[in-house]
């Protein structure tokens, strides 16, 4: 998998590349809330791993952001974050938070978000896949109804659609 880490704290980006690399996962790493909604938007990662505060954007703000854009992909968004109390846990799932890991990382905990991140995200462009085949189907079935089996000519429903 993609996945986009975002941290202010050098170390702990080094520390969750390193683990992540470990892990056999692509890693890209940011700064900052901002250099993370750019990278983003570039490199369309299956997993997005953000601090909770950061300069710039905080983790949760670059979660909405994340969430309210369009894109065809659904990328699993976890909160690495020293904040484990229930009302910041409930406040960034409502934010968009998919998942939580807290500081300091352990590679155990990582390693079995990641698998749930994978089935999600999988999951997620499987029914994306099944949307496309089905809005093809869908088109030819228009083009099926507008024709005449036995002359092939457009029928009374296409010539009404035309008239329109």
């Amino acid at each position: 998998m993609r996945i986009l880490v975002a941290d202010d704290d050098h170390s702990s980006r080094l520390i969750a590349d390193l683990a992540l690399r470990t892990l056999g996962q692509e890693c890209h790493t940011a700064s900052d809330g901002v250099e993370a909604w750019e990278m983003f938007q570039s490199l369309r990662p299956d997993v997005i791993m953000s601090d909770w505060l950061m300069p710039g954007m905080s983790g949760l703000d670059l979660c909405r952001k994340i969430r309210s854009s369009s894109t065809d992909t659904y990328p699993y968004l976890i909160m690495v974050t020293n904040r484990g109390a229930l009302e910041h846990i409930l406040e960034g799932m409502n934010a968009g938070v998919d998942d939580y890991l807290v500081k300091p990382l352990n590679t155990e905990d990582l390693q079995a978000r990641l698998i749930g991140a994978s089935r999600v995200t999988g999951l997620h462009t499987q029914l994306a896949d099944q949307r496309a085949e089905l809005q093809g189907l869908n088109d030819e079935l228009t083009k099926i109804a507008r024709r005449d089996p036995l002359t092939g000519l457009g029928n009374r429903r296409a010539l009404e659609e035309d008239l329109e």
